[in-house]
């Protein structure tokens, strides 16, 4: 009889913790409406991560590689367009809090072919986006929102759909040219559209809404990580620069009331954020934030650091661009600093450690070659990047999330 490999045995209990893991979280989450963002234990944190890890390689153990590769190569794409195609035609919000079939949701969505909606629905509850259940008298599927599905509501706190939207729908074809971009040396995107992203955005008002949208999306994924296990409450005025529509700086002036923001981003988008705020946001909030237009990549644009304790805040911000372009960025925040000697930079980055890591990160980083030319670092490699331009890193605080910030002081 074979000996299973200690590796085997590890991908094994990873598995058996998982199940419990999961059967744990899911008798929390009775309420799939409710915001699911809260933080776990720190050591719950850390296992989970090793945890995952095991088990995003266990498949690779278990599986022929010719079987394993091409099951790779074909799930990602089904299962990202079947995401797609369920957010776009609107069926989380068409289910609600009610269950219904695949006929009922296709007179609803105005869709001809109920029999392919339902095999399109039964894949995507085949890998756990919906729950289906199958009547016990009849062959009638029945079809109901779960936490997954439940997050590309409009009306649920964490909704993605804006992530979705306008942070992917855009990518899939530059997908298709990673290649020739490599070969060229060029950016995928720039081969697909025949313009840069930011171009594309400047000259599409509604993908760049929505774009600006994802980001807003993406602020509450790892929103209470970041407002927990950093200490805000040290700063007087923090400047979030490339805030979009500001609900991370929102986030940071609600919990912490002696604290002062502003945000910081290109004309279009602070004039956007400001109508959103004065109808979204209390006055409390309002009467201690300033929107400033500026270009972060242009001179002297940047808000000065005009009193003590002011932190400028980047998230997401340095890792879509190239060396050459970050070192033009650093160099104008400390020309904003000039002598203030008690302003920090805060850069919010999901940090590369090594290849132990999980492999969403590089996966962002592989995003970031195609989109923008930009790319995801290691501590070193901003650190040598806040050497050359006047800061030193003085430490890269961890939180319970894909986030890690760095701060740096300026020298």
């Amino acid at each position: 009889m074979a000996r299973l490999s200690i590796t085997s045995c590890l991908g094994i209990l990873a598995v058996c913790l998982a199940i419990v893991a999961a059967f744990v979280y899911q008798s929390t989450q009775q309420d799939i409406m409710k915001d699911s963002s809260n933080l776990p234990p720190w050591f719950a944190f850390t296992f989970g991560f090793k945890a995952l890890k095991l088990l995003e390689l266990f498949p690779n153990w278990v599986l022929p590689p010719p079987v394993r590769m091409v099951e790779l190569a074909l799930s990602g794409l089904h299962k990202s367009q079947i995401i797609v195609a369920i957010d776009e035609l609107g069926v989380a919000d068409a289910l609600g809090d009610s269950a219904q079939t695949a006929q009922q949701l296709a007179t609803t969505l105005g869709i001809k072919n109920a029999d392919k909606l339902c095999r399109l629905l039964t894949a995507a509850a085949a890998f756990g986006v919906l729950t289906a259940r199958q009547g016990s008298k009849s062959n009638t599927t029945t079809f109901y929102n779960n936490a997954l599905s439940a997050v590309l509501r409009k009306d649920h706190p964490n909704t993605v759909t804006h992530t979705i939207k306008g942070g992917m729908q855009s990518l899939y074809m530059p997908f298709n040219y990673i290649a020739e971009g490599l070969r060229q040396d060029r950016v995928p995107f720039d081969i697909a559209h025949g313009q840069d992203m930011w171009q594309y955005l400047k000259n599409n008002a509604e993908m760049e809404h929505e774009f600006s949208l994802a980001m807003a999306s993406q602020d509450k994924m790892g929103i209470h990580g970041l407002l927990t296990d950093y200490d805000w409450s040290q700063h007087s005025k923090v400047i979030d620069v490339g805030a979009a529509y500001g609900t991370f700086l929102a986030a940071m002036l609600k919990q912490h009331l002696s604290l002062s923001g502003v945000v910081c981003d290109l004309p279009q988008v602070v004039q956007r954020a400001e109508q959103q705020w004065q109808s979204k946001y209390p006055s409390s909030m309002i009467n201690r934030t300033s929107f400033v237009e500026c270009d972060f990549l242009k001179s002297g644009m940047l808000p000065k650091a005009d009193q003590a304790r002011e932190a400028y805040v980047l998230r997401d911000i340095l890792h879509d661009w190239s060396d050459d372009k970050v070192l033009v960025l650093l160099r104008n925040l400390r020309q904003a600093i000039g002598d203030n000697p008690s302003a920090v930079v805060l850069l919010v980055e999901s940090v590369l450690k090594d290849i132990t890591d999980l492999s969403v990160k590089y996966l962002l980083d592989v995003t970031m070659l195609v989109a923008v030319d930009g790319k995801e670092r290691t501590e070193q490699e901003f650190s040598q990047l806040l050497q050359e331009t006047g800061f030193h890193l003085k430490t890269v605080h961890q939180t319970r999330g894909l986030y890690r910030v760095v701060e740096a002081l300026p020298v």
